[in-house]
């Protein structure tokens, strides 16, 4: 298990450079125009992601897209598959069942988790700018 101590300056950088990518990726024509709760947790996202709290950032991003969804249920239909696997990550490191009492995913896995919920978020976000307004 690693130690509690903050990552590089460079290995800052390397993830908060990835983590605007991710951002610029998905942008819409629009700017995020959040509500103050979302961009708090948007804040507080990319700040978790670059300490390197790969749990942590499933959790708080499954907490942003399940606000988007809730606030689009109004106006689609059922929620992506993308979705559905952010979901699913995020139950599996918050509730425990008896068949994975034992598994827990390394951190090379968790890192890979974290980058596909970031990803999902900002699709999520963003999917207002590029559909228009409601």
């Amino acid at each position: 298990m690693r130690g509690l101590l903050p990552p590089s300056a460079a290995t800052w950088k390397m993830r908060n450079d990835w983590f605007w990518q991710a951002h610029d990726v998905n942008a819409g024509p629009q700017p995020l125009d959040l509500p103050p709760r979302e961009a708090a947790l948007l804040a507080e996202l990319e700040l978790l992601f670059c300490v390197g709290a790969w749990a942590s950032v499933v959790i708080v991003a499954w907490a942003l897209v399940e606000a988007a969804e809730r606030r689009a249920a109004r106006h689609e239909a059922a929620p992506a598959a993308d979705v559905d696997w952010l979901r699913a990550q995020r139950n599996m490191l918050v509730h425990q069942s008896r068949d994975d009492e034992d598994e827990v995913a390394d951190e090379a896995q968790l890192e890979d988790t974290a980058q596909g919920a970031v990803r999902i978020v900002f699709k999520t976000l963003f999917a207002q700018a590029w559909t228009g307004p409601r």
